[in-house]
């Protein structure tokens, strides 16, 4: 389990240095790797680029845009 979650861990944080430092279609096709073998693997979750902030009243910024793991639409 934690091999698990660091190699999905350093694949969030790939994406992000392929966010600002590749080419957009670089980026972009590496995203679409990523959402597919995720969605494959764990069904309902999907990969966002979101600002983290900590819960509470301080509303505190983690420091910036990053992928994550996110459920994913919810069927109607």
């Amino acid at each position: 389990m934690q091999d698990q979650q660091l190699t999905i861990n350093q694949q969030l944080q790939g994406l992000d240095e392929l966010y600002y430092t590749a080419r957009l279609a670089i980026y972009e096709a590496a995203l679409q790797s990523a959402i597919h073998q995720f969605e494959q693997a764990f069904p309902g979750l999907t990969i966002a680029f979101a600002e983290i902030y900590t819960v509470g009243s301080k509303r505190l910024t983690h420091g910036g845009m990053c992928h994550v793991l996110m459920p994913g639409e919810r069927s109607k």
